[in-house]
């Protein structure tokens, strides 16, 4: 039999996972797993100081059970003489209002009270009972169910203040550690029903593959760590990339594509995953959403868009892919009139100046908001945006071209053309507002009046 006490020591210290005057949060939910933890820790806590407290989550799923775990949790932490902090939670509430499964919304509220424990009581370290069974669990669950590269890491020795000391220990040892020293704990019966996927494959699958190898989790656990190994390359190259390449602008952000088509598939897929999570923590891209976002980045079509989960938006326009959160903008319907003097159109968030000239001026103004017009050929003046079949005549011109060709040689993006505001005389468009002007309505020799316009947005 493994001595556990010296192997969890020797991970202890080698991990860095609890050191001198720690203060050491256990999350015990009564069971075995957790329960042996406690009693591991208190043995090496005779040969090396930190402080030890209690946290039970009260799941509140298995009616008088739960009522009977929290009580035997109470108990020990009295026998022990050792702090013991209590929260219930309302995990069916929050699996319905977050539409989430109970399995995540329990992991969320529990995760979530470690924090507010740890912060009110001053704990640095979380102490988890999660063992080597349970990576193997975890490994076997998501290849099943199809995840690539990324989703068959090992399961942290640490991260942040949550710490594993069971982790590189098999369940097998810790239940002989258990019966060795009679530890008392509290058995969840839920744990016998197979209808449970980790359950069917402990008391189902796990006993066929060792009459295979009875060392098959020596052997996964060993792929296990190979694959982490290679998964940490793949995730340093990404990490490279996006401090590389992304450029942030009101909260949106850009890759450019040029630069992404030059990575490998493997690495992409984790740049995507990474900017996506940083918009929306809750959202894990799947694969069929990167095959999304991989057509666009290899496609030749300018303007494209890819509406993933949680309000998510990904486009691509010309060399750049966008990711943003913030909704597509909506086409502004109606017409404004405006008039000689100040305008605002509030929809457009835009300020209009128009002003008379008695001349034209001797230089021409050479900023992009502003446009000089032929004041006598102008009829009642009026602001919408874009409809299909608009079409106007360029400067330098002589026939019309549909607005949508100009929007295209100009590079608007797609989104943005159903914000650029339209200048109009009558029924004829004679500012692409802040692009260019009709040459219908340019400044001649012939000009007398002159029509100054000038925007600007807020």
């Amino acid at each position: 039999m493994v001595d556990i006490l010296r192997n969890v020591q020797r991970t202890i210290a080698r991990e860095g996972l609890i050191e001198q005057g720690d203060r050491v949060l256990i999350g015990i939910s009564g069971g075995m797993d957790s329960t042996a933890l406690l009693f591991v820790l208190l043995e090496l806590q005779k040969k090396m100081t930190f402080e030890i407290g209690l946290l039970h989550v009260n799941h509140m799923l298995r009616g008088k059970e739960s009522q009977r775990d929290e009580r035997f949790v109470r108990k020990l932490a009295r026998d022990l003489l050792l702090p013991i902090h209590v929260k219930r939670v309302d995990v069916k509430t929050r699996s319905a209002q977050g539409g989430l499964s109970i399995q995540h919304a329990a992991r969320e509220l529990r995760y979530l009270t470690f924090d507010e424990i740890c912060k009110r009581h001053h704990y640095n370290k979380v102490a988890v009972a999660h063992n080597l069974d349970d990576q193997i669990e975890t490994f076997l669950l998501r290849a099943i169910k199809g995840t690539g590269l990324r989703g068959v890491t090992a399961i942290p020795i640490k991260r942040g203040s949550i710490v594993r000391p069971f982790l590189f220990t098999y369940r097998s040892d810790i239940e002989s550690y258990v019966r060795k020293n009679t530890i008392p704990f509290v058995e969840d019966s839920s744990n016998k029903k197979t209808v449970y996927e980790r359950n069917f494959l402990r008391k189902k699958i796990f006993p066929l593959m060792e009459n295979l190898n009875p060392l098959f989790k020596e052997k996964l656990f060993l792929l296990l760590g190979d694959l982490t190994y290679i998964n940490g390359l793949f995730e340093g190259k990404a990490q490279r990339f996006v401090q590389d390449n992304e450029q942030v602008k009101d909260g949106d952000i850009c890759l450019p594509i040029e630069a992404l088509n030059q990575i490998d598939g493997e690495t992409r897929f984790r740049v995507i995953s990474t900017i996506v999570s940083r918009l929306n923590a809750d959202f894990v891209p799947l694969r069929e959403h990167l095959r999304q976002i991989n057509y666009m980045v290899r496609a030749e079509k300018p303007n494209l868009v890819a509406t993933l989960p949680h309000g998510i938006r990904v486009r691509r326009v010309y060399g750049n892919l966008i990711f943003t959160a913030r909704p597509a903008p909506q086409s502004v319907r109606q017409v404004f009139p405006v008039f000689v003097g100040r305008n605002y159109i509030e929809p457009l968030k835009l300020h209009l100046s128009l002003a008379r000239v008695a001349r034209a001026p001797a230089v021409f103004p050479n900023d992009l908001g502003t446009a000089l017009f032929d004041y006598e050929k102008l009829g009642a003046l009026t602001i919408r945006t874009f409809r299909n079949g608009d079409r106007f005549t360029p400067l330098g011109m002589k026939h019309t071209v549909k607005l949508k060709d100009f929007f295209i040689s100009a590079k608007i993006p797609k989104d943005d053309r159903k914000r650029v505001p339209l200048l109009f005389s009558d029924d004829e468009i004679i500012w692409v507002v802040g692009y260019r002007i009709s040459d219908s309505f340019k400044i001649t020799q012939k000009t007398g009046k002159v029509l100054k316009a000038s925007v600007g947005l807020t």
